[in-house]
C-alpha cells in the first residue's frame, strides 16, 4: 500500500513539474512575440518634483491591439486586448527602476520584471505565473549592503516572493483599468 502511494505522488509530482515548464515555455515564447510585434502603444509620462530627492519622472507605456468591436454598426467603436505594460521612474539621479507586466490574450497576468540599477541597488526579478499563482522566480543582483540576492525556485516560494507576487497583481489590475480609463477618455472630444 505505502508503495503504491509512494509511486501514485511521485508520478504526480512529475506531472506538476512537466505542466510548470510548459507554461513557463509559453510564457517565454509570449514574452518574445510581443516584443518583437509592432503593437500600438499609448505612453503617459510624469514629472513630479520630490522633496528630498528632485524630479521624478514616471513613464508608462501601454502595449496593445485593438480591433472593430461592432463593425455592422459603428467602424469606429474598438476594443482593445492589453499585451503589455512598462513603467519606469527615477529617484534621482541615483536609482533607475523599471518593470515590466505580461498579459496572455485572455487579460492575465502571466510574468512580471523588476529591474533596479544605481547606487543603492542592481538587481532583476522575475516572476511567472499560471492563473495567478507563481511557479517560478529568478532573482539576481546585490542589494544596496552588498548581500546576493540570487535565487531560482519553482517550489517553496519564500514569503516575499509571494506577498511580491499579490502586489504585481494589484498593480496589474489598477494600471489595467487606468488602461480602459485612457481608451474611453481619448474619444471624449471627437
Amino acid at each position: 500500500m505505502k508503495a503504491i502511494l509512494l509511486f501514485t505522488i511521485f508520478v504526480f509530482s512529475l506531472k506538476v513539474a512537466a505542466a510548470q515548464e510548459t507554461a513557463i515555455k509559453k510564457i517565454k515564447e509570449l514574452y518574445y512575440q510581443v516584443n518583437e510585434d509592432n503593437y500600438q502603444s499609448h505612453t503617459v509620462k510624469l514629472n513630479t518634483m520630490r522633496a528630498a530627492i528632485g524630479l521624478q519622472t514616471t513613464k508608462i507605456v501601454f502595449y496593445y491591439y485593438s480591433w472593430q468591436s461592432n463593425p455592422e454598426e459603428s467602424p469606429f467603436e474598438l476594443d482593445y486586448g492589453l499585451m503589455k505594460i512598462e513603467t519606469s521612474y527615477n529617484i534621482a539621479v541615483s536609482m533607475e527602476y523599471s518593470n515590466e507586466y505580461l498579459f496572455d490574450k485572455n487579460g492575465n497576468l502571466v510574468f512580471y520584471l523588476r529591474k533596479a540599477e544605481g547606487e543603492w541597488e542592481n538587481s532583476s526579478i522575475r516572476y511567472y505565473l499560471d492563473k495567478n499563482k507563481l511557479i517560478k522566480v529568478i532573482s539576481k543582483g546585490t542589494d544596496e549592503d552588498g548581500e546576493n540576492l540570487d535565487h531560482v525556485s519553482t517550489k517553496n516560494f519564500k514569503q516575499d516572493d509571494i506577498n511580491s507576487v499579490k502586489l504585481c497583481l494589484l498593480n496589474a489590475n489598477r494600471y489595467t483599468d487606468f488602461f480602459k480609463e485612457m481608451t474611453e477618455i481619448e474619444l471624449l472630444e471627437k
